[in-house]
């Protein structure tokens, strides 16, 4: 019985350590927001990292999907919590093209989020309905300009329609964009062949295209996909503005300090630094992340001011 109670106080004293051995050090469990649906590619990357952290802080890490509004929905939860560190935002790029598009935002984007680390860098795909008689985006592009107005193009976040909207202008093509709530429902209705086509991250398209329940057309990068090497990019076929600059990013409220910042960051990269986090990552049609908060915060600003420029050129602006 002592060499029993002698194991079990070794397991708990091992276990603690293990609790204890990340930087940051949560007093409650943590909230992850993810203002999508789930099954879709922030939210599966959001599960990965909250399992992940959550062994290493001990405390569990939450998911919460609080949909809507093209993400706003949840993003203003985090901007009105604590700014303690228990409460996190995993963002895609919408975050930074909602304030031109979305009129009466309930948060200030520059300064109500704190940057952390983009997590992970998902590739943009143009994907298609498998009855669409086009193999690839250059044969697309020739049934579109042959029937101006006949194909459509679903999108569910800004995000997604601004690529529409790009792909049209740079081919010279008409495409009736088709508003979804979510990215789960419009991929439904693609495989169903409701809608033709549609942006998505290879995240959440990879699976949809293995059980050829759609197609993927092209690829927005600079180079192929090591796991579609048989798929072309934009740039193929003349579209050279389109490369992804998309990332499943970590935020925090604004005001965040800058120590509960670099205790985040430091996990992040302890989780990173894994092999099976970044063999997953990739199996995912993404790239591991990583950027230190400072570069991270650079390119949130940066991007804000692009965003401006690229929405206010496609006529999406609110007034």
């Amino acid at each position: 019985m002592t060499k029993s109670i002698a194991l079990t106080a070794l397991f708990f004293a091992v276990s603690a350590a293990h609790a204890q051995s990340g930087a940051f050090r949560p007093t409650k469990p943590v909230t992850l927001i993810v203002p999508y649906s789930a099954g879709g590619g922030t939210d599966v990357v959001g599960r990965l990292f909250a399992k992940e952290l959550g062994e290493l802080w001990g405390k569990p890490v939450l998911v919460d999907n609080r949909i809507g509004a093209n993400g706003v929905i949840g993003t203003a939860v985090v901007a009105k919590a604590p700014a303690d560190g228990t409460t996190l935002l995993l963002a895609v790029s919408s975050i930074v093209i909602n304030p031109y598009v979305v009129p009466k935002l309930p948060y200030t984007t520059k300064t109500d989020f704190t940057p952390i680390t983009p997590v992970a860098k998902p590739v943009s795909v143009l994907v298609s309905s498998p009855s669409l008689p086009a193999s690839d985006l250059k044969s697309f592009i020739e049934l579109a300009k042959a029937r101006p107005g006949k194909y459509s193009i679903a999108s569910s976040e800004p995000s997604t329609r601004l690529s529409g909207e790009r792909i049209a202008k740079a081919a010279k093509i008409q495409l009736v964009q088709v508003p979804y709530k979510g990215a789960a429902q419009w991929m439904a209705d693609v495989a169903g062949n409701v809608v033709d086509t549609g942006f998505a991250s290879l995240t959440s398209a990879l699976p949809m295209m293995q059980h050829k329940r759609l197609k993927i057309l092209a690829i927005a990068s600079a180079e192929r996909n090591t796991t579609l090497p048989d798929v072309p990019t934009f740039r193929e076929v003349g579209i050279n503005d389109l490369d992804s600059k998309s990332w499943y990013g970590l935020f925090g409220p604004g005001g965040l300090p800058p120590n509960t910042v670099a205790a985040i960051y430091a996990d992040v990269m302890k989780v990173l630094a894994k092999q099976e986090v970044k063999d997953r990552i990739r199996s995912l049609g993404a790239e591991p992340g990583g950027e230190d908060p400072a570069a991270f915060a650079r390119r949130f600003h940066q991007e804000l001011h692009e965003y401006d420029q690229l929405t206010r050129e496609a006529g999406m602006q609110v007034e």
